[in-house]
């Protein structure tokens, strides 16, 4: 097997609040790159779940126009997004969509599941999803209501398909050591950790596993799922426990290598949550505090360390923060009163993850020095984001995109898709609809970044800088290529803002 991806969101491919272009995620466009024709992953009918918002925006749009206003048009709107929502939720509660028909018999290469963290790695099976769906109060057939149990659904989804003839009732590691042990994994791409701290920005809300990292002192495998979806952000010395708790197996299972496969394995590193666009810094520039930050990057020119005296120290960057973080379309109008975090918030956030970051270098290095080969690389996501990130940087982002990027007009940014009411991009280009996740372009990019690494890890033969048609993949990115004009109404109208946050949030 030439590539397998065991992810979160990123990697599932999940756009604009749904879980729908698997085809467009960075794994599958590596696996063309790297020319295998074999590689299968999900796909998601009726645009995915639990909320397509590029796809209901454009049936907003195609029946109302570029704005919602007056006592016909709202009971229009609401009537076409009820219609929309109901679709959805039969397909995927009550039809061919949910997980009650016998799964596919085709595994997945690319397992990858929203919301997964490294515990869920070990986890989540499809019996828990079963048992927790079965289970569920919310199963009736709800007006304005989206799929229910839509993250468990995803994961049964993904980890059932292929289960009758492979390992039973398959966990993430389940099917990796499956297939290592069947005909050996060249290539892992192993990235989980960003669920350890990504619900603080969707909820505005810090709810933090221990003060003193001490949530998993009798084992992280005894940690039951119930009890770890009350948290949303990992004290570090307890994401450590998990982090290596999932790494030691995946060294254990990918050393069990009966087909000698001289195998690799690339990991990035977590990007700083509070970056991406749902939230938005209120206030004017010169209200902005420039804060220091110590950061721990990876030598590019050698991603596989080897020892933990090798791993670099941290330097220190200037990051730009705001005082409040809404979500972004209150931003302007912003109430003390209203959800949000504050600076020192997320600065405790930005900090945690960039402790996170710290032990996945030093755990790659430890492993490949207690191996004695270079097994392990990392691929420095973490750091690209934030030299990629608008605002943080002053204005001034400091990332080196592709050259074709220099002269494609509107530059692509780190900023909330944004429209006018000509039907012209603005803003944007990186993120989706529902701010949090990549769009085609993103995608592209994370690609580009894990081919670098590939390349010198010796996976990838060719010029990195040539194998991608950036203009190709530019045409599959529809939010640029037909551009959303009723998105302006995110920012205009009240009722419209409610709704989507609500959505977005749920």
């Amino acid at each position: 097997m030439k590539l397998f991806t065991i992810g979160d969101s990123i990697s599932q491919g999940f756009m604009s609040l749904a879980s729908a272009r698997t085809d467009l995620s960075y794994s599958t466009l590596l696996s063309k790159i790297l020319s295998i024709d074999s590689y299968k992953y999900p796909t998601w009918p009726k645009g995915g779940h639990p909320l397509n918002f590029e796809m209901l925006f454009r049936k907003l749009e195609k029946r109302l126009g570029t704005n919602i206003s007056g006592p016909v048009e709202w009971p229009m709107a609401y009537s076409i997004i009820s219609s929309f929502l109901d679709e959805v939720e039969d397909y995927y509660e009550r039809g061919d969509g949910s997980n009650l028909v016998p799964p596919k018999e085709d595994f997945f290469h690319n397992i990858s599941v929203r919301g997964f963290d490294p515990a869920s790695s070990w986890l989540i099976r499809p019996s828990l999803c079963r048992d927790h769906i079965e289970s569920s109060k919310n199963k009736s057939d709800n007006v304005l209501g989206m799929v229910d149990e839509s993250f468990l659904r995803t994961a049964l989804t993904v980890l059932e398909a292929g289960s009758q003839n492979g390992p039973n009732d398959p966990s993430q590691l389940d099917w990796l050591r499956h297939h290592h042990l069947n005909e050996g994994v060249e290539n892992l791409i192993l990235w989980l950790g960003a669920n350890n701290a990504l619900g603080t920005v969707t909820s505005l809300n810090i709810s933090q596993t221990s003060e003193d990292g001490t949530a998993f002192n009798e084992g992280p495998e005894n940690v039951s799922y119930e009890k770890r979806s009350g948290w949303n952000l990992w004290h570090p010395d307890d994401f450590k426990k998990d982090y290596e708790y999932m790494f030691n197996k995946v060294i254990d299972i990918m050393e069990n290598n009966p087909n000698n496969i001289d195998y690799k394995v690339f990991i990035p590193t977590i990007p700083i949550v509070t970056i991406v666009p749902l939230i938005k810094a209120v206030g004017k520039n010169e209200d902005r505090e420039t804060v220091k930050a110590n950061e721990w990057r990876v030598d590019a020119k050698n991603p596989a360390p080897t020892g933990i005296k090798q791993v670099p120290v941290a330097k220190e960057y200037d990051y730009s923060y705001g005082r409040y973080y809404p979500y972004f379309v209150f931003a302007e109008n912003f109430d003390i009163n209203m959800p949000h975090l504050n600076m020192m918030q997320t600065i405790h956030i930005d900090n945690t993850i960039r402790q996170y970051n710290k032990i996945i270098i030093e755990t790659v290095a430890l492993a490949n020095e207690k191996l004695g080969k270079k097994k392990f690389y990392l691929v420095d996501i973490s750091s690209a984001l934030s030299d990629m990130a608008l605002k943080r940087n002053s204005y001034s982002p400091c990332y080196k995109f592709p050259s074709y990027f220099d002269f494609i007009y509107p530059r692509v940014d780190t900023r909330y898709y944004g429209t006018n009411k000509k039907g012209k991009v603005m803003s944007g280009g990186l993120f989706s609809l529902d701010g949090v996740h990549p769009t085609a372009i993103g995608q592209g990019l994370i690609a580009w970044e894990i081919l670098k690494v590939m390349k010198i890890a010796g996976t990838f033969k060719g010029n990195v800088d040539k194998v991608i048609d950036w203009k190709a993949l530019f045409a599959t990115d529809s939010l640029r290529n037909d551009p959303i004009t009723l998105v302006s109404e995110l920012y205009d109208n009240i009722e419209l803002k409610k709704w989507a946050i609500k959505m977005l949030i749920k």
